[in-house]
């Protein structure tokens, strides 16, 4: 049988394998062609329309189980057997085929149908007798019934008037074929499948058998409408014997209602053709439909129960076997449980030790990362610091910008590899280094050689990268030295690339190592940016996939704002909202002083002074302004700064403004604070500005409750000349 199997007290539908020797398969072929002569023979004796139109039609019972039983491959059988039959009550040859053709195609048709959906020949389930009722007998058997009449009605062998009493005739006798003895020849493979009955069994289904005969015998001939009587004889052996005792009362009960429907008896006298037909085929129909589908369904629930008790036995013994493994695994755990509160114990101390380490390397974190960035005048300075979202331990990055002697600017970014209070602290040793190292010698070999003898000598077991960065504003020059740290990238209009170059080892790798610096020219308005690996490494890409797709990125942010360009790039390289590694990175930018107005704001502090001088000096020549004038308006400038850090706030913190601007050959300077000067001592007060108006031609002053506002202008020479 083909189509799907359901677990039961079979794994699957028994097929009987035909053995490959080819005599013993002819020999099943020729025993089936036999069987299904010799019941076309029988059926035809029960004739009503012709020769060849009879209510009781066994062999599409004969076909349809052979297939399912012995395979699809039984149909020359069944084809030839069908042709001999028809060949002698036939008009001819041609409508003898025809007839034998419909004769195969509706039980081969009934049979893929049913293996289609899974049909069993157990029929032990209520699917499987609804199935044969509906699709192998009621809807399959249309074919060869309209085949066979059809062709009747074409060889004129019959009138066209004659045509819907010769197909139900014919319709019912093919379906009645299947339903009386497919589901008989079906059972009997069962009676070697399952289990034997004993004696009282045997006993009880021949009397079912018996009491059937003899109620149908009796209500067929009866002119009284009393055939349902042996519905209940049917359900008896349906729910005693399901389809061993109910294929075999069902089979008995039709062949009797069908010869008393042949021979005009009982309820089938004095009735037409079709009504006789009709009322034959509903007690076939439903003869079989209550018997099979009762036993379908009494077999179901034996099947479950016996399930059930199954499940439930091995349910016991599963609760036994479990029950003294539970008892042994409670002893065990009895055991167990003091050395797990000592080892909670432990873990309580270990903890709250790694709590406190955490916290300590937080604090320290948090206060050595610049605050904020420096105010540097005619320079822009960026940065960002990101934690790792997926661990809870304070990484070694870190950042710092560090403003030197000599207007020099330094930008250092490192990474300490690890996590923890060991990282943070490295990172502040070489911070607090570098910041002491750049003070005394600020060129990149000479810091980087220093750190390298400090990793050396400090008990520091992690890796530490780091890129030094020196940028003098007067000649726009940048030196750097990486010791293996990811390159600094350069973001400008013309061109936007990684700086290479002045490459070593991380920092104490090596035992000794000449360092060696890169220089670059950095334009006014072109950016450089320093970062650490968190910004380009991940799991699933390549550090190289990494530093493309930054390029790539900040190819297009362009002259954006400073703090801009740090949050695109963040959360562009980042879009999921998860980092596995902190990143850190800081950004410079020289401001485009040239053919714009210059204007600072910057505290009114001393140390302030030279940053403010050198933006002014930087705007003047970058203008053309002639040295000399340059040199002079610088002084006056300085000198007015120094009135307002001296005068204006006292002890208190303030800040000052100062704008410059070229108009038509002419400076104008404007230092601008928002204090109350204090009064003059008396001695020595005011020579301040008389200097201012001795190196301009015109000084204007305004105080008021706001603050005070200089005004210096000054004639200049532009040009080349000195």
């Amino acid at each position: 049988m083909g189509g799907r199997t359901r677990a039961s007290w079979t794994s699957r539908p028994l097929r009987l394998r035909l053995p490959a020797d080819l005599g013993r398969t002819a020999a099943a072929i020729v025993l089936v062609g036999a069987a299904y002569y010799l019941g076309a023979r029988l059926g035809l004796s029960l004739s009503l329309v012709e020769r060849n139109v009879t209510p009781l039609w066994p062999p599409s019972g004969i076909a349809l189980a052979a297939f399912l039983v012995l395979g699809r491959s039984m149909w020359p059988a069944v084809a030839l057997a069908a042709l001999a039959v028809n060949l002698p009550i036939s008009a001819g040859p041609v409508p003898a085929l025809v007839t034998a053709a419909g004769n195969t195609l509706a039980p081969l048709v009934a049979a893929i149908v049913l293996e289609r959906i899974g049909f069993r020949r157990q029929l032990d389930s209520r699917r499987d007798a609804l199935a044969i009722v509906f699709l192998g007998a009621l809807a399959s058997m249309t074919i060869s019934a309209t085949i066979g009449a059809t062709t009747l009605v074409w060889s004129k062998a019959i009138g066209i008037d004659d045509l819907a009493g010769a197909w139900a005739v014919w319709w019912t006798g093919d379906a009645m074929g299947v339903l009386a003895i497919a589901p008989f020849l079906l059972c009997i493979p069962l009676f070697w499948e399952l289990e034997p009955w004993p004696a009282a069994r045997w006993l009880e289904a021949g009397v079912i058998l018996v009491l059937t005969t003899v109620l149908a015998l009796w209500t067929a001939s009866s002119g009284l409408a009393l055939l349902f009587l042996v519905l209940p004889c049917l359900g008896w052996a349906s729910w005693r014997l399901q389809l061993r005792g109910a294929a075999p009362a069902a089979l008995m009960a039709s062949l009797i209602a069908t010869w008393s429907a042949t021979h005009e008896l009982g309820p089938f006298a004095g009735t037409s053709l079709l009504e006789q037909m009709l009322t034959l085929q509903a007690f076939n129909a439903t003869v079989a439909l209550t018997s099979f589908f009762l036993a379908a369904l009494v077999t179901e629930r034996m099947r479950f129960a016996r399930a059930l008790m199954s499940a439930a036995t091995d349910l016991e013994e599963r609760v036994n076997t479990r029950t003294a493994q539970l008892t042994a695994t409670n002893d065990r755990l009895r055991r167990e449980i003091h050395q797990r509160h000592e080892t909670q114990q432990q873990l309580t101390l270990e903890e709250a030790r790694t709590r406190r380490e955490h916290q300590i390397a937080e604090t320290l974190q948090r206060n050595l990362l610049p605050d904020r960035m420096p105010d540097i005048p005619g320079v822009d300075v960026a940065a960002r610091y990101v934690p790792a979202t997926a661990d809870l331990h304070v990484g070694g990055d870190w950042y710092d910008v560090i403003q030197l002697r000599g207007s020099l600017i330094g930008l250092v970014i490192g990474d300490v590899a690890g996590h923890g209070l060991q990282a943070a602290a490295a990172m502040a040793q070489l911070r607090m280094a570098v910041r002491a190292y750049a003070v005394r010698d600020p060129s990149p070999i000479a810091v980087m050689n220093g750190l390298h003898e400090l990793v050396r000598e400090l008990p520091m077991a992690e890796m530490v990268t780091l890129l030094y960065v020196l940028y003098d504003p007067d000649t726009g020059t940048i030196r750097f030295t990486n010791a293996g740290h990811p390159p600094a990238l350069l973001i400008d209009d013309e061109h936007t690339r990684y700086l290479e170059g002045g490459l070593a080892p991380p920092l104490g790798v090596l035992v000794q190592h000449d360092y060696a610096e890169a220089t670059h020219q950095l334009r006014p308005g072109a950016t450089l940016l320093l970062y650490t690996d968190g910004l380009v490494e991940e799991r699933t890409l390549s550090i190289q996939d990494g530093l493309d797709r930054l390029l790539a990125e900040a190819s297009g942010v362009g002259q954006a704002d400073l703090d801009a360009l740090c949050d695109q790039v963040l959360s562009t390289l980042r879009e999921s909202g998860e980092v596995a590694d902190d990143i850190a990175l800081v950004a410079l930018r020289p401001l485009v002083l040239a053919g714009a107005p210059l204007s600072l704001d910057v505290p009114a502090d001393a140390r302030m002074l030279f940053q403010v001088r050198h933006a002014l000096g930087r705007w003047l020549r970058e203008s053309g302004v002639r040295r000399q004038d340059a040199g002079e308006l610088a002084i006056a400038c300085g000198e007015a700064c120094s009135n307002v850090v001296r005068h204006a706030y006292g002890a208190s913190p303030g800040d000052m403004q100062l704008e410059a601007r070229l108009v038509d050959g002419t400076v104008e300077l404007t230092v601008r604070d928002h204090g109350h000067w204090r009064s003059p001592t008396g001695r020595g007060g005011g020579l301040g500005l008389t200097l201012i108006r001795g190196l301009t031609d015109s000084v204007d002053v305004d105080t008021g409750p706001e603050g005070t506002t200089i005004l210096m202008r000054r004639n200049v020479v532009l040009g080349n000349e000195q």
